[in-house]
């Protein structure tokens, strides 16, 4: 089994994600990739991917959002990534297995309005407990999850808890302070990784 690296670099958002995608690829592989097209997986047979028909957002439906499904690279489908970006952070986990990966800054405001919209009660409660500052660490926790099913937010984030038992592996990674860093991964993977800057 292929192991799991995380990529990350500081990103003004001039260099398209896939771009940064297709290089965190190029360095997994030890190898130049010169082309990548990334498609979901979800998709028809025969259908055209995401990538060779949808190049930037403004291709995205009338809500601002892409498709559903799991992201995949067409040129490459024995090697999967999950990306995430917040603030002005880049990060991408490539591995040989199915990955989630969220990155969030820590935000230390009153948080509680969101939690009780958005989260299952039992993480409701365990914030009351903890504090709610710990909102944004429980949102990397929840989004990394569903990043590994490939379910997105579809389906909303009360469904499921990640203060209860799951069938998957999550791991915060120790990062940069003031980010919550969150990686899952299959029970049987363990979810080991390696940190690495792309810069």
């Amino acid at each position: 089994m292929m192991k799991t690296i995380i990529f990350y670099c500081d990103w003004d958002k001039k260099t398209k994600s896939h771009e940064l995608l297709r290089l965190a690829l190029g360095r997994y592989l030890g190898r130049d990739i010169e082309k990548i097209t990334v498609c979901r997986r979800e998709e028809e047979p025969g259908k055209a991917c995401a990538g060779e028909v949808r190049q930037s957002r403004n291709a995205a439906g009338a809500d601002g959002r892409e498709g559903y499904g799991k992201p995949y690279v067409k040129e490459l489908p024995y090697v999967h990534f999950s990306i995430s970006h917040s603030g002005n952070v880049w990060t991408c986990a490539v591995s040989g297995t199915e990955v989630g990966l969220d990155l969030q800054i820590r935000h230390t405001g009153d948080s509680e309005k969101l939690a009780r919209r958005f989260f299952h009660p039992n993480e409701i409660r365990w914030l009351e407990q903890h504090g709610f500052d710990e909102f944004s660490r429980l949102w990397a926790y929840k989004e990394s999850y569903v990043k590994y099913t490939g379910i997105g937010l579809k389906d909303g984030l009360d469904y499921f808890s990640v203060v209860d038992e799951l069938q998957v592996t999550q791991r915060e990674i120790p990062f940069r302070e003031g980010f919550w860093l969150v990686l899952t991964c299959g029970p049987e993977a363990g979810c080991d990784s390696t940190l690495c800057s792309l810069q």
